[in-house]
């Protein structure tokens, strides 16, 4: 039987916790650029899928208490991973920020949501090679794909600037709860582990 630790659920319990914010982000910005014109039904939708996960989360932070503590220190690679992403979360906030200014100096704002969401996406390549995981993969290019279909709805003026930043945020959201979904699967599946 294996032995189920403390240390193994982190993955779940953390992923989780940064697709609650991360989802939470891409609702409000959603909500401010319908105005309302949804009735809010789009924050409701997406505040009950943040309850689950939310639920999932203290459910998982509760279980993980009763779990063995591990006594061994971090590896080499863990530490190298764990600086990586550090690393790639700066780079991440730091384009952003970028993005913002140049976008602000070329009076090309409208265009700020299809950056930040740029941003987001590609975040996902290089934590795709440094945790060996496919589905960051797709979650990459399922963001970046919005991302750009931002940015040609709004130059191309295919759409309203809020109608383009509502699909944006919306795709970005998608992604959001489908890796907070992978999250509760793991999850939940370590902890059918334990109960047997």
């Amino acid at each position: 039987m294996t032995q189920i630790t403390k240390k193994d659920i982190d993955k779940p319990i953390g992923g989780l916790f940064f697709m609650i914010i991360n989802t939470a982000i891409w609702a409000f910005i959603a909500e401010y650029y319908l105005e309302n014109k949804d009735y809010r039904l789009v924050g409701v939708l997406l505040g009950f899928i943040i309850t689950a996960f939310l639920y999932f989360y203290f459910t998982f932070t509760k279980a993980q208490k009763t779990l063995a503590d591990t006594v061994e220190e971090k590896t080499a690679e863990e530490k190298s991973k764990e600086k990586w992403f550090l690393i790639i979360f700066g780079l991440e906030g730091l384009g952003i920020l970028v993005a913002k200014n140049v976008l602000m100096n070329i009076n090309h704002n409208e265009l700020f949501i299809s950056f930040f969401a740029l941003a987001v996406g590609l975040h996902f390549f290089p934590l795709a090679k440094i945790f060996n995981r496919t589905f960051d993969y797709y979650m990459g290019t399922w963001t970046c794909f919005f991302a750009i279909l931002g940015i040609y709805l709004i130059t191309q003026k295919v759409i309203p600037v809020n109608l383009a930043n509502v699909v944006v945020s919306l795709g970005c959201a998608i992604a959001t709860i489908s890796y907070g979904v992978r999250m509760i699967n793991e999850g939940r599946k370590l902890l059918l582990i334990k109960a047997n």
